[in-house]
């Protein structure tokens, strides 16, 4: 395949995964309903206390989630995922070329999804609230300091976790369960709110099954959905 058909072939999967996101969506509103319910009651009664909780707690008591912090980088998945790639082209293994393009197109498309959305949305981060008491969102701004909703590292390990559990179906819990301690950790260390990582953790899988989605329908490699 030429490299413009690569492009070509990126670009339609990305639109073709977006749509599909939507319609998983729209067939179970009454899930989408209610995670858009959660996120709007944490927003309105519990972010604002248990960030202030969290940023109270012992510096002792948060050393651990410092490190596990780290781990919603998207950087290493890349790396990992471009590494196993980079290996499979070398050894002619088509199924493992397209299994780690998946990983990586899982994290990446939920990531531009995501950071429209901050801009959009522009909600002020915990540690505004912590410094002068700043709080709410006032829509359209790029400033680092109103990006909280949703959490981008959350979405990372979260899609990151969704695509293994669907290369490997049988350990695809196990997989989204630890993703969880990278995401609580954003709040722990006053990076994000509760809803932020919920609307981001949430944004991860949904997109890392919409792409294994429209893969599968264009019977591109051995995912399936």
């Amino acid at each position: 395949m030429s490299a413009a058909a690569t492009v070509r072939l990126i670009w339609d999967l990305a639109g073709d995964a977006l749509v599909e996101a939507v319609g998983i969506a729209a067939r179970r509103w009454w899930l989408a309903l209610a995670l858009a319910l959660i996120i709007v009651a944490a927003m309105l009664w519990l972010d604002r206390p248990l960030a202030l909780w969290f940023f109270a707690l012992p510096a002792q008591d948060k050393v651990a989630f410092a490190a596990i912090n780290e781990v919603g980088r998207s950087g290493w998945m890349f790396a990992v995922a471009g590494l196993v790639l980079v290996v499979a082209a070398w050894r002619r293994r088509a199924d493992w070329v397209v299994r780690a393009a998946f990983v990586m197109g899982s994290v990446a498309l939920g990531g531009l999804v995501v950071n429209v959305v901050k801009v959009v949305v522009a909600r002020a981060r915990p540690r505004l609230l912590i410094a002068d008491g700043t709080y709410g969102v006032h829509g359209f701004d790029i400033d680092a300091h109103w990006n909280s909703f949703p959490s981008g590292h959350s979405q990372a390990i979260a899609a990151f976790a969704a695509a293994l559990g669907l290369i490997w179906p049988r350990w695809r819990f196990v997989f989204l369960a630890l993703a969880v301690l990278p995401a609580a950790a954003r709040m722990v260390m006053a990076n994000h709110f509760a809803a932020d990582v919920i609307a981001g953790y949430a944004t991860g899988v949904l997109v890392a099954f919409a792409l294994a989605r429209a893969m599968s329908k264009r019977n591109i490699g051995p995912i399936k959905a």
